[in-house]
């Protein structure tokens, strides 16, 4: 298309061709990319879905498949500083590149040999541990002993130093789960090591933690009796 011999009035600006306008448009989207910027109406279905576009799919792993893998790992890999835990993660086929069980947590199962021990670490990321097998393992939580045993469910604060140590002769597995990937995405991960010695080896059935908090009717320490 062209205007090439058309007299326009005075002061009017012929028309903008189609070439033109094409020409116009890609200097702006170069211009927005040479300033670090995207627009909105490129993007908009998938920022923004009509429905959820999950990236994980459902995945199935068989403790019958995991804990003779464990068991290997737990002859041939040693436990100490650096790798810290021999913790073996979950990673969801959907989510290539990841360890991640899902888009919001990392889940691994952690073998630990008899008379181990794990040292002290803390970090950003909150954990829960779930014992499927075995027994006589102690978490020390900021230097409180608790017990480990089939069926536990465990809770460890971000940023609260944590050690396990297995004072037994038999081996002892279970799950942790920690929101890893949520925390990476807010670039709020920290990571300290601790001592290189446990805390303490106590071992009581109770945790100073259930002992104070593990009742029904709690009440305040100055409330009359």
């Amino acid at each position: 298309m062209s205007y090439v011999g058309l007299r326009h009035p005075e002061g009017v600006s012929p028309p903008v061709t189609i070439t033109e306008e094409r020409a116009a448009l890609e200097r702006l989207y170069a211009d927005f990319e040479a300033a670090h910027l995207t627009p909105l109406w490129t993007q908009r279905e998938g920022l923004m879905t009509e429905q959820p576009r999950p990236d994980a799919v459902p995945a199935l792993w068989r403790w019958s498949v995991l804990h003779p893998l464990a068991a290997r790992s737990g002859d041939l890999v040693p436990v100490g500083r650096g790798g810290e835990r021999r913790a073996i993660a979950l990673a969801n086929p959907g989510l290539p590149g990841t360890a991640y069980a899902t888009p919001t947590l990392w889940a691994a199962i952690q073998y630990l040999g008899p008379g181990e021990e794990a040292p002290a670490h803390r970090h950003t990321q909150t954990a829960f541990r779930f014992v499927v097998e075995g027994e006589g393992v102690w978490t020390n939580v900021e230097g409180d002993p608790v017990a480990m045993r089939r069926g536990d469910l465990l809770l460890t604060p971000g940023m609260h130093f944590h050690e396990h140590h297995n004072t037994t002769d038999r081996p002892m597995a279970w799950i942790d789960g920690l929101d890893i990937p949520l925390v990476r995405q807010l670039d709020a991960g920290f990571f300290e090591f601790g001592p290189d010695q446990l805390g303490t080896r106590a071992t009581p059935a109770a945790s100073r933690n259930e002992r104070l908090w593990g009742h029904p009717g709690l009440r305040p320490l100055g409330a009359p009796a």
